[in-house]
């Protein structure tokens, strides 16, 4: 039996959340008797709390919590154990649910201390997730169903689903959905929850000797206006097309990066898949194919970078992924509504959030939110296209900039604003709360931290470093201000934060399109 100290604020949360418990111990004794499973210890008391996970005791021994996971309750005043007997539904996207989602659910299970059986549904697609308690009786029962992304906010809206995947971020349709069901609108919110991230890859057969592909020609590709390799530089040969289906939020990604920007749509012959293992098997197996699919399937298939309109080229690397350079890199979502759900459904996206989910999100082929460090030395491409790239170019500045992080390592937390102004993306707003969070809590204790700015090449050299400083000290006002929020005081003493701007130097993207200048908008993280 597991017995600790139960903190004030916590009591006053469950007593929010569970009023008509409250109401009901005002009413008759409110002795319990917990014991362990094994009946070898019971403890006798008071109930004075229960928030789904923790009994709240006063006793002879004073006020102690019980995880309610070690023990049973007996007597009147035992709360309904609401962590036995839940039954929710998981609707969306299928390169959620094939993987990353069971994987989630395995992690949210081991927390549990439980075990986790699955039973294959009576469609494709769909299975049965069980939570067995040790003792047999069943925790809860997931109805998961991988039908696409846009299947998500019908089973929300009607009440099937508690929590909806998606592969990429709600439409505006779909918000208008939720809407008639009386529904708030979830973007921006604590209901629209960014759990991975993802990259949309060209794969092709391993000894296709394509070195690189453009967007524009990948548009020309999957819509049929290039039909021989010949015409990228191959051998005289028809180029076969697979394609993920119409209703899988990966298609949706893809259409939206690289078709809509180009005015094309996708080509009858392109062969359609619903399952992404399925289609990049195919293409491994087809030395004239060419796919598209999600980062955690490339299987074995070649992945092909992305040449950029300037020349550069971007790999779908995790680094390059969560610093959001890669171009078809995209975030995968987690969707609840604010209808009352069960504690598992809660606790599950809670705990896909937490850092412990991580090593779950990768071996499932994701790529976690947990930042990832590299080198200047490592990040040799972008330094090579700064220095031979037509934009104007100050060399006695990267001189600066290559000796000042010279003995340091950047970090994949990358700071984003939305297009016109200085504010930051509603992602970028979250990933520095939650850096400021991470400070404040020692993880970098003996560090330097740099907050870089960057921008694009637009304007008057100077007056962009400048600007890019400034950008880097907003960003350090709103992690002050997010502590500020949490804590009452903005305590940064247990790290060295400094600011630098370096204007439009080393960009991440081409200064000739949009997108690009939007990417090089951006403050970086150092550490040292």
């Amino acid at each position: 039996m597991r017995i600790t100290r139960f903190g004030i604020g916590g009591a006053v949360a469950a007593a929010l959340m569970f009023g008509g418990l409250a109401h009901a111990q005002d009413q008759g004794d409110k002795t319990i008797v917990l014991k362990s499973f094994d009946g070898f210890t019971q403890l006798r008391g008071e109930l004075v709390d229960f928030d789904g996970e923790r009994y709240v005791l006063e006793t002879r021994l004073g006020r102690l919590e019980i995880d309610v996971f070690q023990v049973t309750c007996e007597g009147e005043a035992c709360p309904a154990n609401l962590l036995f007997g839940a039954e929710f539904g998981i609707y969306g996207s299928n390169a959620i649910g094939s993987a990353l989602m069971p994987a989630l659910v395995e992690g949210y299970t081991y927390t549990l201390d439980a075990d986790l059986v699955r039973e294959p549904g009576d469609e494709e697609n769909r299975s049965t997730l069980r939570i067995v308690h040790p003792n047999g009786e069943e925790m809860a029962a997931i109805e998961l169903a991988a039908l696409g992304s846009g299947t998500a906010y019908a089973a929300l809206a009607d009440g099937t689903a508690a929590i909806g995947m998606s592969s990429r971020p709600i439409q505006d349709d779909e918000v208008a959905l939720l809407g008639a069901a009386g529904i708030p609108d979830p973007r921006n919110s604590e209901r629209e929850n960014v759990v991975a991230l993802d990259g949309v890859i060209i794969i092709t057969h391993q000894d296709n000797p394509l070195s690189s592909i453009s967007l524009a020609e990948i548009a020309g590709v999957f819509s049929g206006q290039i039909t021989n390799w010949s015409e990228l530089g191959g051998s005289d040969r028809p180029i076969n097309v697979y394609a993920r289906d119409a209703g899988s939020g990966t298609f949706d990604t893809f259409r939206s990066l690289v078709l809509a920007p180009n005015g094309a749509e996708i080509g009858a012959d392109a062969l359609s898949f619903a399952d992404p293992n399925e289609l990049s098997d195919s293409v491994a197996q087809d030395p004239d194919g060419i796919g598209f699919v999600g980062f955690a399937y490339a299987r074995a298939s070649r992945v092909v970078p992305v040449r950029l309109e300037c020349g550069l080229l971007s790999y779908p690397t995790t680094f390059a992924i969560k610093a959001e350079e890669y171009p078809l890199a995209r975030r995968l979502y987690l969707y609840t509504t604010d209808r009352q759900s069960t504690i598992h459904a809660e606790n599950l996206v809670k705990f896909a959030l937490s850092d412990n989910a991580a090593p779950f999100v990768e071996d499932a082929g994701f790529i976690s939110l947990v930042p990832e460090g590299q080198s200047l030395r490592e990040q040799g491409l972008r330094l090579t296209h700064a220095i031979v790239a037509e934009d104007e170019f100050s060399l006695p500045l990267m001189r600066e900039m290559l000796t000042e992080f010279r003995d340091a390592e950047r970090l994949s937390t990358t700071f984003r604003f939305t297009p016109g102004s200085s504010q930051l993306t509603a992602q970028s707003q979250r990933d520095a709360e939650r850096f400021a969070r991470d400070i404040i809590a020692g993880k970098y204790d003996g560090k330097e931290i740099i907050l870089v700015g960057f921008t694009d090449s637009i304007g008057q050299f100077e007056l962009n470093r400048a600007l890019a400083t400034r950008r880097a000290q907003g960003v350090l006002f709103t992690m002050n201000e997010a502590v500020i929020n949490e804590a009452g005081s903005a305590d940064f003493s247990g790290a060295n934060i400094t600011v630098q701007g370096y204007g439009e130097l080393t960009p991440v993207g081409c200064n000739t399109t949009f997108a690009g200048r939007v990417a090089n908008r951006r403050v970086e993280v150092w550490i040292r």
